[in-house]
């Protein structure tokens, strides 16, 4: 004869099943809280020398940022880096950070400071190259949020005229 289990399992099997759904359900609801945020573009506007620091040479880096969400992006950080024909030649980091209003380009002020290696590398590179009418450029940066929002990488390329077009 096959004996039935005790009340006392029956009724843990049972809290067992209903807490499984339970966080199964909380966890699929906070996966769908998540916000779906659009990647906000940056605008190089303008590069100004800043005092010299010993061998430091600091540049501070005008951008306009554009918020293409619904929502005010509160940053918390920003980590950057500028590269010249593929040498990430300036760099930094920033807490001091405005908030990007919705629907609107915001200006955030940099700065930069110059990795010496690659800047001679650059320089090799042009004396080995030649410099042509176009240099490119890129520039990237992870923007952090907060805890609740993920961290968005930017990423932005184009090319600087250096001469003028021949007629």
């Amino acid at each position: 004869m096959i004996s039935q289990p005790a009340y006392g399992v029956r009724s843990n099997r049972l809290f067992i099943t209903i807490a499984w759904i339970f966080f199964s359900l909380a966890l699929g609801g906070c996966a769908a809280m998540k916000p779906k945020l659009e990647q906000p573009t940056v605008k190089v506007a303008g590069l100004q020398m800043l005092p010299a620091q010993g061998l430091l040479q600091p540049i501070e880096v005008s951008l306009l940022v554009t918020n293409p969400n619904d929502r005010d992006l509160s940053l918390r950080g920003m980590s950057y880096t500028i590269g010249i024909e593929n040498f990430d030649v300036l760099s930094g980091v920033s807490n001091q950070l405005p908030t990007l209003t919705a629907y609107q380009e915001t200006p955030v002020k940099v700065v930069v400071t110059a990795n010496v290696l690659q800047l001679v590398r650059l320089v090799e590179h042009f004396g080995r190259n030649g410099v042509k009418e176009t240099v490119a450029y890129n520039f990237s940066a992870k923007l952090d949020f907060s805890a609740w929002l993920p961290a968005l990488n930017v990423n932005e390329k184009g090319s600087i005229p250096l001469a003028a077009k021949k007629r």
